[in-house]
């Protein structure tokens, strides 16, 4: 079994983090990490956030490498957006599909 330990200061701010933070991949990870510390089995924290074991894994590992940083989401990485600007043309016929729509 792993688990991580977190210092006083630690807690404090991955509870705040869970809190305050705006993005919810990131609260997520605070979260997964706050119930580590408290002795959660990494198994039991992967069913209830729905994610993998090897997922929680790694939030450990970047945590224990880099820290509060580590749990952020680098530039670049993400869902890439279907559309671009330069699909003008696909962009007005979604518009006007959607527009058309009732309810929408």
């Amino acid at each position: 079994m792993r688990y991580i330990s977190l210092q006083a200061g630690e807690k404090k701010t991955l509870e705040e983090g869970l809190k305050n933070h705006p993005k919810h991949h990131v609260r997520q990870r605070f979260q997964a990490l706050a119930l580590s510390g408290e002795g959660w089995q990494v198994k039991s924290i992967s069913r209830l956030l729905k994610v993998r074991t090897r997922t929680v894994y790694t939030w450990m590992d970047k945590w224990e490498k880099l820290g509060l940083v580590g749990l952020m989401m680098k530039r670049g990485c993400g869902l890439k957006p279907k559309l671009s600007i330069q699909d003008g043309e696909m962009v007005e016929l979604v518009k006007k599909k959607h527009g058309s729509m009732p309810g929408v």
